[in-house]
C-alpha cells in the first residue's frame, strides 16, 4: 500500500515538474489592444503605419497580408489609406490585426469636432498663393491658404511653391465651419509617377484588382519606347481609373479589351507596380514634340507645331513625375504628345509637361534668379554686380537664355548667404567675405584663402548670383566665384543650361548622375532630350528648395529629386557650377 502510494506522488510530482516545464518555455501570447487617432505617417515599402492616437503619442505598426483594412464595412487595400485619416486599429504586439478607416466626414463618429479633426484629401488640381483646389471623393473643392498656414513634406515644414499639382494632400481646418487651411500635408512621394507604358491587356483578376500586361514596352524620353525585360508585367489597380476615350470603365469590363493595346501611368509604391491610369489605345500612333500654340478646354482642343489635337478626360496628362489634370495643360507650355489617329482626327492618348519650375514665377510671389557677373563693390550686408568685361554687361538668366543688363544691381546679402570659392574648393563665411578690413586675418587658418581675404581678391572677380527675387527685395542667397573661367568674348556659349533628375550622388569623386536629362537649344528655344550624364559638382554651388547646401550637407538629396544646372563645358567630364534642386 505504501509502495503505491510513493509510485502515485512521484508521479505526481514529475507531472506538475512537466507541466510547469511546458508552460515557462511557452511564449508568451502577445498584447492585444485597440488604438484611436489618425494616420500620422505611410511607408508602402516597409508595411508599416505610423498612429497617432488622441493622447499625443504614436504607434508604429505593421501592416501584414492578413490585416483586415475597411472603410465603411467595404475590404480595401493598405493603399487606400491617406495621411490624415481618422482610423481605429487593433495591435497584437507591433503587428496591426484590424484597421477600420473612416472618410473624411462621418457625422454620427462624434457630436463635437476638435480642432483639426476636420480634413479633406484629394489631388491638387490648381494653387496659388491665397487659394488651392482639389479634385477629391466629392469632385473639384475651393479652399483659402493663408500666411498662418502650415506646410508638411517629407516629414517636415515645406515652403509654399513645393506644393506642385498632381499632388496628393490633405487638408485640416481647426474651425469646422471655415474653408481656411490650417495645415496642408503632402502625401509621399512613393505615388508618384514612376513612367508611362503600353503594352496589350492579357488577362484581368477582378478579386485581387490585378491587370496582367504581355509584351510591355515602356516609354523612356528622347528614346520612345523600349522592350520590357518581363514578358507579361502585374499591375495593381488601386482606385477606378480606367478609361476608354473619355469614358471611365469599370474593372470587369476590361476583360472585354483582351489582346488590346493600352497607355497606362503607374507608380510603384508598396512593391507593386500600380495603376494610376489607363488608357486604351485605339488608332494609329503619332509623336509630337513643341510648344502649345493654343488650346480650347471647353473644346478640347490644343495646337502643338501646327497640328490640331484633340484631348478629354481620359488623357493622360503628366507634370514633375505626377499624374495632372488636362485643365494643367496651357499655352507655351513645352509638351511631348503621344496621339493616336482615330476617324481622321488626331486625339491625345497622354502628354507629357516638359521643361521645369524652378525658375518659374511661384505661387508665393517669389522667383530664384540667376546672374553672372563681376563683384563690382561688397558693402556690409551689400554685393553689386558689373560688368563682365569691357564689351559685355553682366548678365541673367532669363527663359533660359543669357541676356545682357546694362545697369549694376546691388543684392541683399546675409549670414546664410553660401559665398564659395570654387577655384579653392572652400566656402568663405559671411562675416569674412564682407568685413575683411575689420577682423584679424590670421584667424583664418587656410593660408591661401587668408591671402585672398588679406588683400581684398574678390572684388572684380567673375562669379554666378543665385538671387530670390520679390517685392521685398533681392536676396542673394548663393554666391560662386568663379576667378578661373576667363570670358573675353561677346557671347558667353560655353555656359548653358540643363535639367533632369538626381539618378545617383558619388560623394568620393564629388559627381551626381542625372537621367532625365534635356539640354537647352538656344537656338529654337526649346528643351531637347539628351543623354543620361555625370556632372562633377566640385566646384559647383548646390540649393535644396532655397537653402544653400554645403559639401558635407549633400546627403540630403534625394534620389528623384529635380535639378537645374548651369555648367560650363570645359572638358569631356561638364562641370555644373550652380545647381538648384527642388523636391
Amino acid at each position: 500500500m505504501r509502495k503505491t502510494i510513493s509510485i502515485l506522488i512521484l508521479c505526481l510530482v514529475l507531472l506538475l515538474t512537466f507541466n510547469s516545464t511546458i508552460y515557462a518555455g511557452a511564449p508568451k501570447k502577445a498584447s492585444v489592444q485597440t488604438i484611436k487617432g489618425t494616420i500620422e505617417g505611410l511607408n508602402f515599402k516597409q508595411n508599416q503605419i505610423i498612429i497617432l492616437d488622441y493622447n499625443g503619442k504614436r504607434h508604429t505598426a505593421k501592416v501584414l497580408p492578413s490585416t483586415i483594412l475597411s472603410i465603411e464595412g467595404v475590404w480595401v487595400d493598405f493603399m487606400d489609406l491617406y495621411f490624415g485619416q481618422e482610423v481605429e486599429i487593433t495591435l497584437e504586439g507591433k503587428n496591426a490585426k484590424k484597421i477600420i478607416a473612416y472618410p473624411e466626414e462621418d457625422p454620427e463618429r462624434y457630436g463635437y469636432i476638435m480642432p483639426g479633426n476636420r480634413f479633406k484629401s484629394g489631388d491638387v488640381l490648381f494653387i496659388s498663393q491665397n487659394q488651392i483646389e482639389i479634385k477629391g471623393k466629392s469632385g473639384r473643392e475651393k479652399y483659402r491658404i493663408t500666411p498662418a498656414t502650415t506646410i508638411i513634406k517629407n516629414g517636415g515644414m515645406a515652403n509654399l511653391f513645393q506644393v506642385k499639382p498632381g499632388d496628393k494632400v490633405v487638408l485640416t481646418f481647426d474651425d469646422i465651419y471655415s474653408a481656411e487651411v490650417s495645415s496642408l500635408r503632402v502625401q509621399d512621394e512613393e505615388k508618384h509617377i514612376a513612367g508611362i507604358l503600353r503594352g496589350k491587356i492579357h488577362s484581368v483578376d477582378e478579386k485581387k484588382k490585378i491587370i496582367y500586361i504581355k509584351s510591355p514596352r515602356i516609354y523612356k524620353e528622347g528614346k520612345g519606347w523600349e522592350t520590357s525585360r518581363e514578358n507579361i508585367l502585374s499591375l495593381k489597380l488601386s482606385k477606378d481609373n480606367l478609361y476608354n476615350g473619355g469614358e471611365i470603365i469599370p474593372l470587369r469590363k476590361l476583360k472585354d479589351y483582351r489582346n488590346q493595346e493600352a497607355y497606362i501611368a503607374y507608380d510603384e509604391a508598396y512593391g507593386n507596380k500600380n495603376i494610376a491610369k489607363l488608357q486604351i489605345k485605339k488608332g494609329s500612333p503619332q509623336n509630337y514634340q513643341a510648344t502649345v500654340e493654343d488650346i480650347e478646354y471647353g473644346t478640347g482642343k490644343m495646337v502643338v507645331n501646327k497640328n490640331l489635337i484633340h484631348f478629354h478626360p481620359g488623357t493622360i496628362v503628366i507634370q514633375n513625375n505626377r499624374l495632372v489634370d488636362v485643365l494643367n495643360i496651357d499655352r507655351k507650355k513645352d509638351v511631348f504628345v503621344n496621339a493616336d489617329r482615330i476617324m481622321g482626327n488626331t486625339v491625345a492618348s497622354f502628354v507629357s509637361i516638359e521643361g521645369t519650375s524652378i525658375l518659374d514665377d511661384r505661387i508665393d510671389d517669389t522667383k530664384l534668379v540667376v546672374y553672372r557677373g563681376k563683384i563690382e563693390d561688397i558693402y556690409e550686408y551689400e554685393v553689386k554686380i558689373g560688368k563682365l568685361n569691357y564689351r559685355l554687361d553682366h548678365m541673367k538668366l532669363t527663359n533660359n537664355k543669357w541676356t545682357q543688363l546694362k545697369e549694376s544691381e546691388r543684392f541683399e546679402l546675409s549670414e546664410d548667404t553660401l559665398i564659395y570659392d570654387s577655384q579653392l574648393k572652400q566656402t568663405i563665411p559671411a562675416n569674412q567675405f564682407i568685413s575683411s578690413r575689420y577682423i584679424n586675418v590670421n584667424d583664418i587658418k587656410d593660408p591661401r584663402l587668408r591671402e585672398r581675404v588679406k588683400s581684398n581678391f574678390y572684388k572684380n572677380k567673375t562669379a554666378y548670383f543665385i538671387v530670390r527675387e520679390s517685392a521685398f527685395g533681392k536676396e542673394l542667397l548663393g554666391l560662386n566665384i568663379t576667378p578661373h573661367i576667363n570670358e573675353y568674348r561677346q557671347n558667353v556659349n560655353t555656359t548653358y543650361s540643363t535639367i533632369g533628375e538626381i539618378e545617383e550622388i558619388d560623394y568620393d569623386k564629388g559627381t551626381i548622375n542625372f537621367t532625365k536629362v534635356k539640354n537647352y537649344n538656344t537656338l529654337n528655344n526649346r528643351w531637347e532630350n539628351g543623354k543620361d550624364e555625370e556632372v562633377d559638382i566640385n566646384q559647383g554651388l548646390i540649393l535644396l528648395n532655397d537653402i544653400p547646401i554645403p559639401e558635407d550637407k549633400i546627403y540630403a538629396l534625394r534620389k528623384g529629386a529635380k535639378a537645374y544646372i548651369i555648367k560650363n563645358k570645359e572638358s569631356s567630364l561638364d562641370k555644373g557650377y550652380v545647381i538648384l534642386i527642388e523636391d
